[in-house]
């Protein structure tokens, strides 16, 4: 099966057990990507999805970038879970605009006054920063 972001996986968005994704790779097919490309592949569309393709204009995030911050097996009971922790951070759409505006305006780069370091540590001081967790049911994977 193949989601709606082209991936092989079903069940959840993971954003806990409850709606864990769950990879769907055939384990004798030795062209499938591994388990732990299509984990990260699916943080990355799932983060584009809310901050972009589904948020309304004006709410939208640019220059997004992703780094795991953890990553554990979580058991319980019934199921093992790949539990991956993410920091996110983006600029807001007006933000990010504003800054757009300022580095290709007419005293932006290429002006003999324009401060190059100055404009990157104003963009970062408007970066926001959050967590966020991605759950992936490992044991219910094809073939186990």
């Amino acid at each position: 099966m193949t989601s709606e972001t082209g991936l092989p996986i079903r069940g959840g968005w993971g954003y806990g057990k409850g709606d864990a994704c769950i990879i769907d790779l055939d384990p004798g097919d030795d062209g499938s990507p591994a388990a732990v490309t299509v984990e990260y592949e699916f943080v990355a569309a799932r983060i584009e999805a809310e901050m972009v393709d589904h948020a309304e204009a004006g709410h939208r995030y640019f220059d997004i970038r992703h780094g795991l911050l953890q990553q554990a097996l979580v058991r319980d009971e019934t199921a093992v879970f790949d539990c991956l922790t993410f920091e996110i951070s983006a600029l807001p759409e007006r933000d990010w605009l504003a800054m757009k505006q300022e580095y290709e305006g007419p005293d932006g780069r290429g002006h003999p006054s324009f401060d190059l370091e100055a404009h990157h540590r104003k963009r970062e001081g408007l970066r926001i920063r959050f967590t966020r967790d991605f759950w992936f049911d490992v044991g219910r994977s094809l073939g186990h």
